[in-house]
């Protein structure tokens, strides 16, 4: 008999659908059938312009009570873990539909799974959140952990280890692994990026918003103006923040791509230098490994979870939490001679991977169910 899980998701970014559709797949051979349930991006992730409806989704809507910089989620609907036998939600301590969940589940006998960072990677955890989503995690069925820092904090708290899967979140390389193979830095291309020295040439990829520190990386910008005119900043994406970086775009040493595609993606990412990442490093992580470029950064603690696969002096190079420091690390990146990165070590994370690992998290909850 086909058995039913519900995996509820805030709302689906594009990169996200390659990971679901495959997820369905491969789930659909072994006779579970795997439903998405979404809403829409709010906040600043709502400026990113990356969410996307595929036709497989199940549109849900959120209903939030924002009080001061707390938001508490209140209500799902329509509910999706009705007529299911299994049912994945965020790990979140204010999530109001993660507890009716669980109380639901003793009920019924529906199988209730977790899935996040699990340990607070992005900001402070307060006592009180993490004493609740303790209590979810072990009143959950299994939790699905970003990463294998979180999975071990979850068994830290007193989670089952063989209740906890490792993901090893992740997006779909092979394109942009096939782009950055296959890239030529032809003259249009060179044009297309500034016109810049290669050696003088830095990328920055992902959401302009606070999480990134944009105000950071335009006061670093303007130091790097002082010193040395000739280094070029290739940014690639959108967001609350992108004007903040005006000044640096009017005088040229910002080259504003705007929202960009796999190929020119692995443009910028090849013909530059190393990755400035002042903020929170995120799935950056995985572009960075797949195209051998370092990235730039600092010891500011609120990294997510993928800032794990990076190995310091390799693919990742810190500096102190100051912009006068921050800019002094490009400076000195620049002014050294290109290295061959062929063989350092870049492993990444694959989206097979995280497939595998995912379905037998899934196969685990669903375990005891008829």
């Amino acid at each position: 008999m086909t058995r039913r899980v519900v995996i509820v998701q805030p709302y689906v970014p594009t990169y996200r659908v390659p990971f679901f559709e495959r997820l369905r797949q491969v789930l659909t051979s072994q006779g579970v059938d795997c439903i998405v349930a979404a809403g829409v991006p709010r906040g600043d992730q709502a400026g990113r312009g990356d969410s996307v409806r595929p036709d497989w989704l199940i549109p849900i809507q959120q209903k939030t009570l924002t009080v001061g910089r707390r938001s508490v989620d209140f209500s799902i609907r329509p509910t999706p873990w009705l007529h299911t036998d299994a049912v994945i939600l965020g790990l979140e301590g204010s999530s109001i539909p993660v507890y009716q969940c669980l109380l639901m589940a003793r009920a019924t006998g529906v199988r209730v799974g977790l899935w996040g960072h699990v340990r607070p990677y992005v900001a402070p955890g307060h006592p009180v959140d993490l004493g609740l989503e303790t209590l979810q995690m072990r009143l959950a069925d299994h939790i699905f952990a970003y990463t294998p820092g979180g999975a071990a904090d979850a068994v830290s708290r007193g989670v089952p280890e063989e209740k906890v899967t490792t993901v090893m979140n992740t997006v779909d390389t092979a394109a942009l692994q096939h782009a950055c193979e296959t890239t030529q830095c032809t003259v249009d291309r060179i044009a297309f990026l500034g016109g810049g020295q290669r050696r003088h040439t830095f990328s920055f990829v992902g959401g302009l918003d606070s999480s990134k520190r944009i105000a950071f990386l335009a006061d670093a910008l303007d130091i790097l103006w002082g010193e040395d005119p000739r280094i070029r900043l290739l940014v690639g994406g959108a967001g609350a923040e992108r004007k903040l970086l005006d000044p640096a775009v009017k005088r040229g040493q910002v080259v504003d791509l705007g929202p960009v595609d796999t190929r020119r993606k692995a443009d910028a990412l090849v013909y530059s230098r190393a990755i400035l990442m002042p903020g929170r490093i995120g799935l950056v992580a995985v572009d960075a490994l797949v195209a051998r470029r370092p990235i730039l950064t600092t010891d500011w603690p609120w990294h997510a979870p993928e800032s794990e696969y990076l190995v310091e002096g390799v693919s990742r190079l810190t500096s102190a939490n100051d912009p006068r420091a921050y800019a002094d690390m490009v400076l000195r990146i620049a002014r050294q001679a290109p290295v061959d990165e062929s063989a350092s070590p870049w492993e990444h994370p694959t989206l097979d991977e995280m497939t595998r690992r995912y379905t037998e998290g899934v196969v685990a909850l669903l375990r005891g169910t008829s």
